[in-house]
This record gives structure tokens, sequence and C-alpha cells, in this order.
């Protein structure tokens, strides 16, 4: 059921986030926060890994390497997090990721000795009458 479940809210994240992944990734984490299956179905696969980490820590052997080479984003409140999904819902702010592109630019003028390549190319590909 719980599979289930979590398809069904990722699917449902996707569908109001009118398919962009960071923003319906963002939603279904909100609602994994107040639906505590939801929450299980997205940790469960990861667990073991997880417990393995909590042992480690605790028996001091984190040795800080993976915390040293990356930056760490300031911690977001769960609140701030839902604040800034509904805003972005709402059209009032645009999202931080965006999957829309820039507009593509007009290719600049070839070359004379670009051109006279191209050609001669061309020429030597023509099929011959």
């Amino acid at each position: 059921m719980s599979r289930e479940h979590l398809k069904k809210k990722a699917q449902e994240a996707l569908k109001e986030a009118d398919g962009n992944a960071s923003l319906a990734a963002r939603l279904l984490h909100g609602w994994a926060l107040e639906d505590r299956e939801l929450l299980q179905a997205l940790v469960k696969p990861m667990l073991p890994s997880l417990s393995l980490l909590a042992v480690q820590r605790a028996a001091g052997k984190d040795d800080g390497y993976r915390a040293s080479r990356r930056r760490r984003s300031p911690p977001v409140t769960e609140k701030a997090a839902l604040e800034a999904v509904a805003e972005a819902l709402s059209g009032k702010r645009a999202p931080a990721m965006s999957s829309t592109r820039t507009p593509l630019t007009a290719p600049s003028e070839a070359s004379t000795r670009h051109r006279s390549a191209v050609q001669f190319l061309a020429s030597a590909y023509k099929p011959k009458s």
C-alpha cells in the first residue's frame, strides 16, 4: 500500500507542478512531513544506509570527508519551504530552479573560409548524374 501511495502522491505533485520535477519534489517533501505513511514510503528504501551512517557516526568513524568537501546550504525550516512552494504555485515568485530555457541567439556570420570549406565538402558529396 505504501509504495502505491508514494507513486500516487508523486504523480499528483508532478501534475500540480506542471511537470516541473524540482517543484514537484519540494511539494512531495512538504506533504511527507504531514503524512506519516508517505514519509515511511520515501525513507524505507534508504533506511539500511541511514542506519549504518548513524552507527558509524556514533562509533566515531565518520571522518568528516564528505561534509568538508561540499558546501552546506543553510537549513530551511518546514514552514519556509512550504511557503516557498505556495508562492511558486501562486505565480507570485518564480521557482528557484526552472525548467525554462534561455532564448537562443542568432548564429554569427560564418567566415568566407568556412563557407568555402562547406561548399567544397557539399560538392564532394553531390550525386553525379
